[in-house]
Formats: structure tokens, C-alpha cells, sequence
């Protein structure tokens, strides 16, 4: 089993960043601005040292590098933003694929959502996510290309691994069967293909899904923590506790009282040991912390962190896994972070390294 963290490239300026949201903005604007939301809410969080970063800077992925090799997280999935032609925070990637001397294992998850703004209750398109035809598809295949023949991408049986984060597009089996053809053509065996799914709001929509996979996938991923929250939040469905949760949520949403709707960590965590799907053509996700205020303020929720005993017992029951999917290695607005905070310093990345040294 490989533990692989997803990437946020966020941490530096773009001009489409500067136009939507403010000259100057990146992840860190959030994070900075964060404030507690109730007694004990631990906001804004802090980078250990003050390590606000700069992604265009070589000496942060060089130390990015050495940390996720040093507590044994062994590499990382890129967000790959891309709108039919149009691309959005691409540099990073496109730097490491250039910096040949860092040695950091990566593939990309395909982040295929349109990109909204939400203001004043209503949502604005920023960048509106569509597929194209497959003169577009050969266009996207041919950017691909020259990270899929990097030696650090990741790639299973000579296919490149390629995840999807929305599964749900018309155009999808067309388009991952015109992937598989031009990498063959390559020099590949095809393209390895993970699928994601997060919703399992109603019992049916695994089914669904399932029914809605491409040939090439190979693995589906359950993604959390949004599995597992879907699963508490059916449980809630009709009780008191959900209504009243409601209520008091829309009155901290318009500044009447100070509170966050709030899960515990070690009742997902049992929930994902316990009830979560299990096959050998699935793989698993994993968190430690989950707080998006920064981003949506009272809108957000927070998960409180696992307990080591709790993630302990969970990796050992995923430990046939071929991978598994930490969510996040540096989604510092959402408070999933592996990178050190001044709060919590190391201690998750300990974790890691402490079940490796004893599986591995």
C-alpha cells in the first residue's frame, strides 16, 4: 500500500486569481483572514515558522520533497485544472516537469468542475468546465503527453495514472477511449484510469456510478472525507439533532450567533473502517482535519481530527490497498494539511512514518 496526497498548486499568483478575487490573492489570502468561529475554533491557522510559501519558488518544492520523503508519504496528486484549451494553475506542475532534479513522484487528478464565485447568495461561472470534440481531446492529450513520459509520473503496469474527480460527463467513455488509443500509439499499454466517487448521500448511487465506468478504469476511489460525512449525514436525516443543526446554522450564517456545524473525526473514521465498500478494484481515502471556514465562513464545517488509535486501525484495515489517498497534503483553506502548523507541528506526518515502520 502507497500513501499519495493530494496537491493544491494555489500558492502563487496568477492572473486570473487577481481579476476574480483581488490583486496579490492566493490559498494563503484565506488562510490569513480566517477567523474563530466559536470557543476553541483554532483560527487562523499558522504555517510552522511562518512558512507562507511561494510555489514559483524552487527551494519550496525541494523542501516539499525532502519533508513527504522523510516521513514516507510517497508522492503527489496534482490538481490538474484544465477547461477544453484553457488552463488554470498549471505552473507548478509544469515547473517540476522541468526541474529534473527533483525527484518527487506525482500524477495528476483531473479537477473537471466548472469554477464558481459565490456572492451575495448567488454563484458566478468564473470558468466554466466543458470536453469538446475530439480535435480538443488530442489538444489535452498532447499537454499530457510529456508528463506522462516523465519517469517520475506514476504509472502502473506502462499506463500512466490518470484520475477523474467528476465522473459524471457525457463525453467521458468517448474521450478516455481516444487517451487509451493515443497511448498506446505513445508507446504505453493504455492509460490507467481512477474514478472518483464522493456521493453516498442515497444507497443507490453507488450503482449508478458503477454503471457509469469507463473501460480503462481500474480502480474507483472513495474519496474522503466526503464518503463518510454523506453516510453521517443519512443518519441524521430526520432527527431532532438535524433540524435543530438547521436552524441555528442559517442563524450563524446572517451573524446571530457563533457557531459551525461540526463531525467527529473518530466517528467517520469508525464509520470508514466499518461501513465504507470494500473490492479489490477499489481504493481508499484518508484525512486528519477538515476546517473550511476560511473559505466559507459559517457556511463551512469542521471535522475534528482522528485519533492515532482511530487512523492506526483504519490504515491497517486498507493496507491491501494499492493506494491510498490522503486528503490533503497542502489544502491549508480547508485545514487539511500534512505540512507542519504551528499548532500541530508534525504530528500527522508522524503517524504515517510510525505505521510504515511497521508494515513496510
Amino acid at each position: 500500500m502507497r500513501w499519495f496526497a493530494f496537491y493544491l498548486p494555489q500558492f502563487h499568483e496568477v492572473k486570473e486569481n487577481n481579476e476574480w478575487w483581488g490583486k496579490g490573492f492566493t490559498e494563503w489570502t484565506h488562510v490569513k483572514a480566517a477567523k474563530p468561529l466559536y470557543k476553541s475554533h483554532v483560527q487562523p491557522i499558522v504555517p510552522q515558522r511562518n512558512n507562507y510559501y511561494d510555489l514559483m519558488n524552487k527551494e519550496t518544492v525541494l523542501w516539499q520533497t525532502d519533508l513527504m520523503k522523510q516521513y514516507g508519504v510517497d508522492g503527489f496528486v496534482y490538481y490538474h485544472y484544465y477547461f477544453c484549451g484553457q488552463k488554470l494553475l498549471e505552473k507548478p506542475a509544469e515547473n517540476l516537469l522541468m526541474w529534473q532534479d527533483i525527484d518527487q513522484p506525482f500524477f495528476f487528478c483531473w479537477a473537471n468542475h466548472t469554477w464558481y464565485q459565490a456572492k451575495n447568495g448567488e454563484k458566478k461561472v468564473l470558468r466554466e468546465q466543458t470536453y469538446g470534440l475530439p480535435a480538443d481531446w488530442e489538444t489535452h492529450f498532447q499537454y499530457l503527453l510529456p508528463f506522462f513520459k516523465d519517469v517520475r509520473y506514476e504509472k502502473k503496469d506502462n499506463k500512466p495514472v490518470f484520475m477523474i474527480y467528476n465522473p459524471f460527463f457525457e463525453e467521458k467513455k468517448e474521450m478516455m477511449d481516444y487517451f487509451d488509443r493515443r497511448c498506446k500509439e505513445e508507446g504505453f499499454s493504455g492509460i490507467y484510469i481512477i474514478e472518483t466517487f464522493a456521493d453516498s448521500s442515497k444507497p443507490e448511487n453507488y450503482e449508478i456510478f458503477r454503471n457509469n465506468l469507463c473501460v480503462q478504469t481500474e480502480k474507483s476511489f472513495i474519496r474522503e472525507p466526503s464518503y463518510s460525512t454523506c453516510i453521517e449525514n443519512r443518519k441524521r436525516k430526520y432527527s431532532p439533532l438535524r433540524i435543530w443543526r438547521a436552524v441555528v446554522r442559517r442563524l450563524a450564517q446572517r451573524g446571530f450567533v457563533r457557531w459551525v456545524n461540526r463531525y467527529s473525526g473518530n466517528r467517520l473514521y469508525h464509520t470508514m473502517r466499518t461501513q465504507s465498500l470494500r473490492g479489490d478494484d477499489l481504493c481508499h481515502g484518508a484525512f486528519f482535519s477538515w476546517d473550511n471556514t476560511p473559505r466559507h465562513g459559517a457556511r463551512g464545517y469542521v471535522i475534528t481530527p482522528p485519533s492515532k488509535k482511530q487512523f492506526m486501525r483504519y490504515a491497517d484495515s486498507v493496507r491491501e490497498d494499492e493506494y491510498v489517498f490522503i486528503n490533503a497534503w497542502n489544502e491549508w483553506a480547508e485545514g487539511m494539511i500534512l505540512e507542519p502548523t504551528e499548532h500541530e507541528g508534525t504530528r500527522y506526518l508522524e503517524w504515517i512514518r510510525e505505521w510504515n515502520q511497521k508494515n513496510r
